[in-house]
């Protein structure tokens, strides 16, 4: 009872603090930050709810492939998805076409949260990779809902922080239902919490099955970038702050020495869209991609990838495996803590490279030389992709039994 009065007080405070930060820095946000305070309950009609929660793009992405196998076996079940920003709103409105409602998750203070969890009345919880908010789920638990994690993970220092406060994250963990984990590495983890064994198998990454194919309503991008049929593309996707300035400079040599050489930078949250404009009118070569959802259609048309949140620290990489599946040769930096496991598996499997911002340059030199090498990783990552699909249909044999 402490430790719960204690987490509703700081996370009121917290709360507060970031509410008067939006409404002073960022007013276009005020209808949002709205929303998580006096959320509105969709209206299931009296009909089954299914309740998925991620926290940005990526994890909305994971359970975009799961989507389909719930609405095939519960055609009359009411979908709500709930996610904690813009981008992640945005790529649920795009990819997630069954939801039957989508908006942010409320905040998980307990006079918000509980009236919300109590008229919506989920079935069942579906929480992806690891979004552990301890109202949201001793409520749901209250109402009578399942609750199970998906594409779980778990990196080290979370492991530590959860073992630091123990008491508190063992008793939340115990009213989880079922973990549907990512490897073997995440197992371990989970299993040094002290959390039953028999709540824990692992299924895959999710990630692994959703289509690559762009959906219908992605605006066409090759049109409209005045790219021309021998110009070589290369792809800087889902780009954080400092990372474009930094890969950019990097880069600069292969810009001024090849004029077919075109640069698309693709930064991962909206709000950065302005000041990326500014930056890359210093690069002749350089195109800012500043629409939402359009990033798999870049990759599509690339000869090379790059994927961001890798080469400055405190963001954990990426989802590298996107332009791999499509067969596009892609590079990421040495900052992946939070992708380990496909870190490894692509390395392994040649279809995608680590490296350091310093010898970002002579990489791509090498595979700009070198043909073969090219059609050599388009091949490795074609071949990789095909070999670890079915995570989706191995996480809903685990799921459904607690919907039944």
């Amino acid at each position: 009872m402490l430790m719960r009065l204690v987490y509703n007080i700081v996370l009121c405070i917290f709360g507060g603090y970031k509410a008067l930060t939006y409404f002073i820095l960022r007013k276009q946000n005020r209808k949002d930050l709205y929303s998580r305070i006096r959320p509105k309950v969709p209206k299931s009609h009296m009909k089954p709810v299914i309740w998925l929660h991620g926290v940005s793009l990526g994890e909305i992405v994971a359970l975009s492939a799961l989507v389909p196998l719930i609405r095939k076996a519960y055609a009359d079940a009411f979908i709500v998805v709930t996610t904690m920003t813009k981008t992640g709103k945005e790529q649920a409105k795009k990819c997630i076409v069954e939801a039957n409602a989508i908006q942010y998750l409320p905040f998980d203070i307990l006079w918000v949260i509980k009236p919300f969890v109590q008229k919506l009345h989920p079935k069942i919880l579906i929480l992806a990779e690891g979004e552990y908010w301890y109202n949201l789920i001793r409520e749901v638990k209250k109402t009578g809902g399942s609750i199970v994690v998906v594409n779980g993970t778990m990196t080290e220092k979370s492991m530590k922080r959860y073992l630091f406060f123990a008491p508190f994250f063992y008793n939340l963990f115990l009213s989880i239902d079922h973990f549907c984990l990512q490897s073997e590495r995440y197992m371990s983890r989970f299993l040094s919490l002290s959390i039953p064994p028999e709540k824990l198998v692992i299924t895959g990454n999710l990630k692994f099955d959703v289509p690559f194919l762009s959906p219908k309503n992605y605006l066409p991008i090759q049109g409209s970038l005045n790219i021309r049929e021998e110009d070589f593309i290369i792809t800087l996707g889902s780009t954080h702050q400092r990372e474009e300035a930094l890969l950019l400079q990097a880069l600069l040599p292969l810009q001024q020495e090849h004029s077919d050489l075109k640069f698309l930078v693709v930064p991962r949250h909206p709000e950065r869209f302005v000041e990326v404009k500014k930056l890359v009118t210093r690069y002749p070569n350089a195109i800012l991609i500043d629409k939402m959802g359009v990033l798999p259609q870049c990759y599509q048309i690339s000869n090379i990838a790059i994927v961001g949140g890798s080469f400055v620290k405190g963001v954990g990489g990426h989802n590298i495996f996107e332009p791999i599946k499509m067969g596009i040769p892609t590079l990421f930096g040495p900052f992946m803590h939070k992708q380990e496991d496909l870190t490894q598996l692509i390395t392994s499997s040649g279809s995608g490279k680590m490296v350091c911002l310093e010898a970002l340059l002579p990489t791509l030199k090498s595979l700009l030389l070198d043909n073969q090498q090219l059609l050599d990783m388009k091949k490795k990552g074609k071949n990789f992709a095909q070999k670890v699909m079915g995570a989706s249909m191995q996480t809903w044999k685990e799921i459904r039994p607690l919907l039944n």
